[in-house]
């Protein structure tokens, strides 16, 4: 939460943690919650399809009957057609997180999720679809990057369901032989099985010194990244917490001038100003004015290519 003299600015991130992963959000505005149940919004249903459920310590819901999803925020956009922004300042104010003396604290499930132990996968070469999904980075600079495309894979012993023709990647840590597999095609909630430890940094271990470092939300873009710099890393996810003292520490052991790479829309700004300030680093988006299409470096690159993005940076003074 960044603060000024006058206004608190929450993100995505405070919210969930103030509110359990969003569950506390859902008891305020629904009363009881369960897996499959009535849907909060519009007329009322012959055949229950909506729920929540949990995934590494976030709720999430899902209309099962109209395949929508998200999280406690797109559901409190939803439920009362607001903006991202305007959902946000809402469960603030609803919720009293502004002041921790009236916030109500309810009684959470345990998690119902079996916890991700081991992840297996058998990788295979990339064919006509995986080469157009990461053009212009080749199947060669994937792998150096610990990316591989999925022929099958098993988590906690249990073979993933992969759909035929389903493209899946997996990102490889070897440091701790963890793994993120990633379902592009996939509804959001539904994109990534992970057992890679919370504050894992992709690509640390390869770099030993930069003038500037560009601190990336995403293994993707920080591989498309790669093609104009060597000198990145990716976090785990676009988040705060992720940069606790030890990870801030081992950034600026090889870097003087980090620079941090989130989405450039409200919340990714937002995260950016929180890491930045605390930790006295600069920030960079795309620009604003290419939203919603374009957010991030990956979707920048596919619409203007690699040397706009090359470009964009030296305007920048990252290169």
């Amino acid at each position: 939460m960044i603060q000024g003299k006058e206004k608190q600015f929450f993100t995505a991130d405070d919210i969930m943690f103030l509110t359990g992963g969003g569950y506390d959000i859902y008891i305020y505005y629904i009363g009881e919650v369960s897996r499959i149940m009535q849907r909060p919004w519009g007329k009322k249903e012959k055949k229950l399809s909506w729920g929540i459920f949990r995934r590494e310590n976030v709720w999430f819901w899902k209309d099962q009957a109209t395949e929508e999803s998200g999280t406690a925020i797109h559901f409190v956009q939803k439920k009362f057609s607001l903006s991202f922004k305007e959902a946000i300042n809402k469960i603030v104010d609803d919720l009293s997180l502004k002041n921790p003396e009236q916030r109500k604290v309810y009684i959470r499930p345990l998690q119902e999720e079996a916890e991700i132990v081991k992840i297996k996968f058998t990788d295979k070469p990339f064919e006509d679809r995986h080469h157009k999904f990461w053009h212009p980075v080749t199947e060669d600079i994937c792998k150096s990057y610990n990316c591989f495309a999925v022929k099958d894979a098993a988590i906690n012993g249990k073979r993933v369901a992969i759909n035929k023709g389903e493209m899946v990647f997996a990102y490889h840590a070897p440091e701790e032989d963890g793994v993120k597999l990633y379902f592009p095609e996939r509804e959001r909630t539904e994109r990534f099985r992970n057992n890679v430890s919370y504050h894992y940094l992709w690509n640390f271990s390869n770099i030993s010194k930069c003038e500037k470092l560009i601190i990336q939300k995403s293994v993707k873009d920080m591989i498309f990244t790669s093609l104009v710099t060597p000198c990145v890393i990716a976090t785990q996810a676009e988040g705060i917490k992720i940069f606790n003292e030890d990870v801030v520490n081992k950034i600026n052991s090889i870097t003087d001038s980090p620079w941090i790479w989130y989405g450039s829309d409200w919340d990714g700004v937002q995260k950016c100003k929180r890491i930045t300030d605390t930790n006295n680093w600069k920030y960079i988006n795309t620009p604003k004015d290419l939203l919603p299409e374009i957010n991030d470096v990956y979707g920048y690159v596919k619409k203007f290519g690699i040397k706009s993005l090359e470009d964009f940076m030296k305007l920048k003074k990252l290169l």
